[in-house]
């Protein structure tokens, strides 16, 4: 059984271990997450390195060579995506012995969570996942989700938020209730097309 999370990885020293397409994938997610990002690998594919020559990468390292054992020292989190089994397994044990989450790609049995198909759209995340059992699937069901959060709604969001932020500092708590549930019946209405008692749980932070 898995709990989905979201680490907030601003700041944090992340190593990425390949420099294949599998590689690729997990750097087009790490490079927007404001992470100290190390990637290593002896060779890197055009695609990888045309990604990696793009500007704004300040907090990224690159070393052309192979994994050392001192490299996964202060590390937060391991991504690996290599193809030599015998260098994933190294890397895996060596993670273990240092209590370090890791991510192996395409490797179910060397992970210790999975990363997810994620739609961004600035403050609203949604995330898909099929426990790293197939992720041709939570690639079209991303697609599909894209269709009811569009980018161009990002302000839209901004503007809800805004709203609830204010609706907080309200003193009433049945004023506030009300008008909270109100921004709820609108998103469903505008947005979902569907008609809601609007009950939110302002006991959750998310």
């Amino acid at each position: 059984m898995f709990l989905p999370l979201s680490f907030n990885l601003e700041g944090k020293k992340i190593l990425l271990v390949g420099g294949g397409k599998a590689a690729l994938e997990k750097f087009a997610q790490l490079s927007r997450a404001g992470c100290r990002l190390i990637i290593i690998a002896p060779w890197f594919s055009e695609a990888m390195q045309a990604a990696l020559a793009k500007p704004n990468l300040s907090q990224i390292e690159i070393h052309n060579r192979k994994f050392e054992d001192a490299d996964i020292e202060d590390c937060f989190m391991v991504f690996t995506a290599v193809d030599d089994e015998s260098v994933a397994e190294h890397i895996f044990r060596l993670c273990r012995s240092r209590n370090l989450l890791i991510n192996s790609a395409d490797d179910k049995a060397r992970c210790d969570f999975y990363t997810t198909a994620v739609i961004d759209r600035g403050s609203i995340q949604v995330a898909v996942s099929t426990h790293g059992r197939f992720a041709g699937v939570s690639a079209i069901l991303r697609r599909h989700l894209e269709e009811l959060f569009p980018a161009e709604l990002e302000d839209d969001w901004e503007k809800i938020f805004a709203l609830r932020a204010r609706a907080v500092t309200l003193q009433s708590a049945i004023e506030k209730k009300s008008v909270i549930t109100d921004i709820v019946r609108q998103i469903e209405s505008r947005y979902f097309g569907k008609q809601t008692n609007g009950v939110g749980d302002e006991r959750r932070q998310d």
